[in-house]
C-alpha cells in the first residue's frame, strides 16, 4: 500500500513538473514568435497585431505608396506538408483591392502540388510563361488571356518572382496575394524531434518595403477604373 502511494505521489509530481515545463516552453515560444513584425511596424499605419496561442502574429494595417493607401494583411505559415526537405516558413501578403480582371491568375514557382495557399490546382487553364520569366514556374488561370494580364505587369511581377525565395503570386478581381519563404526549420530540431523550429525571426523592413512597392505597382496597374 505504501509503495503504491509513493508511486502515485511520484507520478503526480512528475506530471506537475512536465506541465510546468510545457507551460514555460509555450510561453517562450509565443514570445519568440511575437517579434516577427516588430521591426516593420513603422512602415504602416493603423496597425493591428493578433497572436493566437503559440502561433505567429497576424498584422493588419494600411500602407501608403505615393498618393495611394492600401489595406494589407501579413501572416506567417509553417509548412509541414513538404517532403524530403526541411519545413519552410512562408510569409503571406494579402492586399484586398478591386482589379480590372474577370478571373484568377496564379503563378506558382517550383510547384509541388501541396501549396495550400495557392488556387493553382483548381484553375482550369494552363499557359506558357514568357521566356524571361522564371521557367521553373507554373502559370494557371481561369482567363484565356492570362498572358496578356502578365504583360501589363511584366516588370513588377518579374522583379518579385526573380527572388529565389518567392513562391506564389495570385491575382484575383478582389485581391492580390504574394508568398515568400522567410526561413527554414532548424535541421537539428527537425531531424531529431520532427519538430519545425525557426528560432527568433524578425522580418527585415527593407525587404518588406521592396516587396510592397512592387505589389503596389501591380495593384495600381490593374486597378479597376471605377473602383
Amino acid at each position: 500500500m505504501q509503495q503504491t502511494l509513493q508511486a502515485l505521489v511520484f507520478l503526480v509530481v512528475a506530471l506537475a513538473v512536465l506541465a510546468g515545463m510545457l507551460r514555460r516552453h509555450e510561453r517562450n515560444l509565443r514570445q519568440e514568435r511575437s517579434v516577427l513584425f516588430d521591426d516593420c511596424l513603422s512602415l504602416f499605419s493603423d496597425c493591428r497585431l493578433v497572436q493566437k496561442g503559440t502561433g505567429y502574429p497576424q498584422l493588419r494595417a494600411h500602407w501608403s505608396s505615393g498618393p495611394q493607401t492600401h489595406a494589407v494583411a501579413l501572416w506567417a505559415l509553417v509548412d509541414t506538408l513538404q517532403t524530403r526537405r526541411l519545413p519552410p516558413l512562408w510569409l503571406i501578403i494579402d492586399i484586398p483591392c478591386t482589379l480590372d480582371l474577370q478571373g484568377t491568375v496564379d503563378v506558382l514557382v517550383r510547384p509541388t502540388g501541396i501549396e495550400i495557399f495557392s488556387p493553382s490546382r483548381d484553375l482550369p487553364l494552363r499557359h506558357e510563361l514568357p521566356g524571361h520569366w522564371p521557367q521553373n514556374s507554373l502559370l494557371k488561370s481561369s482567363l484565356p488571356d492570362a498572358p496578356g494580364v502578365l504583360a501589363r505587369i511584366d516588370q513588377a511581377a518579374c522583379a518579385l518572382l526573380a527572388d529565389p525565395y518567392s513562391k506564389c503570386l495570385t491575382i484575383r478581381p478582389d485581391a492580390l496575394r504574394y508568398v515568400l519563404q522567410i526561413a527554414q526549420s532548424s535541421q537539428a530540431h527537425y531531424m531529431v524531434l520532427r519538430n519545425a523550429y525557426f528560432g527568433s525571426q524578425r522580418l527585415e523592413p527593407q525587404l518588406l518595403h521592396r516587396k510592397l512597392t512592387l505589389l503596389a505597382d501591380i495593384v495600381n496597374t490593374l486597378h479597376a477604373p471605377n473602383a
